[in-house]
């Protein structure tokens, strides 16, 4: 009997253990482990065609390499008259600067590699036309802003990061393909806005899908490590424009492809993110993601471990007065948003401008472009580094100025290499290139670490958003330095000066931890203040 009392004794419930996501990743998980390691490759994918999709214009929207005098038994065409008006510029057939075009007769010359090399070849986008250029490609940015509130909204708060990269990655893949069609610029300008709308949500699903996996001291360096994938689309893309150099809508056509395959082949491997569940309340299925992470360690977690909810985060992105949490309302966290918005505007303006730029170059298009991609290798591997020891906030402002600094030195090349190629220009360049791509991907990890987890999404969607703003004005700035290179250096220059001195405003978040929701960030950092007021006093 003794013992049937013993066996049908209840035994008291274990007392819950009360933890947050950080604390969770490093006692079971790990900071960064295989499994964390395979979830940041799988989302980083994505960074290919972001890049591809943004910087294929670099070769479609290309200035012609020359023109050329047509040679026909029709007098109509002028040909000897279109040779005499070219002989200034080197003679005849040997194939001149676009620029020569204008003064001559219509159909009395004709461009090198066709018709169909590029969009402005195709559409006569030259002379009084040339501003036109610029328009696919500033509405490219332009969609992006739009896209960027759009996708930042949507991930927070009703998708979640995981299905909003699959969407994106859909939309991308459907917009790019169709580009390859336009009739005319208006469409094609009209499909470019389109494409940038759809491509947004790549890169801000794929940060924020990487960094909010890992123990606070990897965050920085899994963030940068990702952009390598970006770096390899833009390394991919003289690759495969080269061979389709005399279609320019071939190349639209390839990029298509990679999208649509990763959709359905990679997205399904991806977790969701477990802070994101936590705060709209999906405590069974973040604590799953968490298991399925540990269990690659051989660990299990025990079952009495409860996510800790912030009171103000129990039904997603609700405060205690029952009103959404909003970065505008809240006056700290507008200032930064503000602050980061503004310096994003000048590292965007001066990152994709000197990319863009590369035609301007006294250099052939597909070698600078190549040496242009691989400075970004270098550029993650120093930012990681870095990142991981000195304050980001000097890193922002430091790299800004150095690539400001670059920029202005290549105005000193520009006159002396007017008519021959520059090794000089090219490395200074080079450079400069490589210190703007350190500040542009620091601004990502920056921005993840100054703002909450329930609104997260949308802070690194207005920074994209102003990268793209700075982005869609680049491109006027490139028309006018086919004219004069020097002027586009020393705007690019004094902009890249400008932000960089914008992020001293900024507090420091090197191994912050990540908050949940904005009320919880404030008490705490408050805390902090006092602590630290308090031992500099004593």
């Amino acid at each position: 009997m003794d013992n049937e009392e013993e066996t049908t004794t209840e035994v008291p419930n274990e007392e819950k253990m009360e933890l947050n996501v950080d604390e969770i990743i490093e006692r079971y998980v790990g900071s960064f482990g295989l499994p964390q390691l395979l979830q940041v490759v799988l989302v980083s994918f994505a960074w290919v065609f972001d890049s591809q999709n943004t910087l294929v214009t670099i070769f479609t929207d290309a200035q012609p390499s020359g023109c050329r005098c047509k040679t026909s038994a029709d007098p109509s065409l002028s040909s000897s008259w279109c040779m005499n008006n070219t002989a200034s510029g080197g003679g005849g057939n040997k194939g001149q600067p676009a620029g020569h075009v204008c003064g001559l007769a219509a159909g009395s010359w004709e461009w090198i590699g066709g018709n169909s090399a590029t969009t402005i070849a195709e559409w006569d986008l030259i002379c009084h036309r040339k501003f036109l250029a610029a328009i696919p490609t500033s509405l490219f940015f332009i969609g992006s802003i739009f896209g960027c509130a759009f996708y930042g909204r949507l991930a927070d708060a009703w998708l979640g990061r995981k299905k909003t990269l699959l969407l994106a990655c859909i939309l991308t893949s459907t917009t790019t393909f169709l580009t390859s069609f336009s009739p005319n610029i208006w469409v094609y300008s009209l499909l470019r806005f389109a494409n940038g709308f759809a491509r947004s949500g790549n890169g801000i699903c794929c940060l924020v899908l990487s960094t909010e996996v890992v123990g606070r001291k990897w965050r920085g360096q899994v963030g940068q490590y990702g952009f390598f994938f970006f770096t390899a689309g833009f390394l991919s893309l003289p690759f495969i424009a080269y061979p389709t150099r005399t279609q320019w809508r071939y190349l639209y056509r390839i990029i298509s492809l990679p999208p649509l395959v990763y959709t359905f082949l990679l997205v399904p491997l991806v977790s969701e993110s477990p802070r994101w569940l936590l705060v709209r309340g999906k405590n069974k299925e973040a604590l799953e993601v968490l298991q399925r992470f540990a269990g690659w360690k051989g660990k299990k977690l025990p079952d009495n471990i409860e996510l800790i909810i912030p009171s103000q985060a129990t039904t997603g992105t609700r405060n205690e007065g029952g009103k959404n949490e909003n970065i505008w309302t809240t006056r700290w966290a507008a200032k930064r948003m503000i602050t980061m918005m503004l310096f994003g505007f000048g590292v965007g303006f001066v990152y994709y401008g000197i990319q863009l730029n590369a035609e301007n170059l006294n250099f052939n298009l597909y070698l600078t472009v190549i040496i242009n991609a691989a400075m970004e290798i270098p550029a993650v591997f120093i930012g990681g580094i870095l990142l991981s020891f000195t304050s980001r906030r000097l890193l922002s402002s430091l790299s800004a100025i150095s690539a400001g600094v670059s920029c202005l030195l290549c105005i000193i090349f520009s006159a002396a290499s007017s008519t021959t190629s520059s090794w000089p220009q090219l490395t200074i360049e080079a450079i400069g290139f490589m210190a703007a791509a350190i500040a542009f991907n620091v601004s990502y990890i920056y921005c993840v670490e100054l703002f909450p987890t329930n609104v997260r999404n949308f802070a690194v969607s207005m920074l994209r958003q102003s990268l793209m703003l700075g982005a869609s004005l680049s491109p006027l700035l490139v028309v006018v330095g086919r004219l004069s290179p020097s002027l586009s250096f020393a705007v690019f220059g004094a902009l890249a000066i400008v932000s960089g001195t914008l992020s001293v405003w900024l507090p420091e978040t090197k191994n912050a931890p990540l908050y949940e929701t904005l009320k919880q960030q404030e008490e705490e950092e408050q805390v902090k203040r006092r602590r630290l007021m308090q031992n500099t006093v004593l």
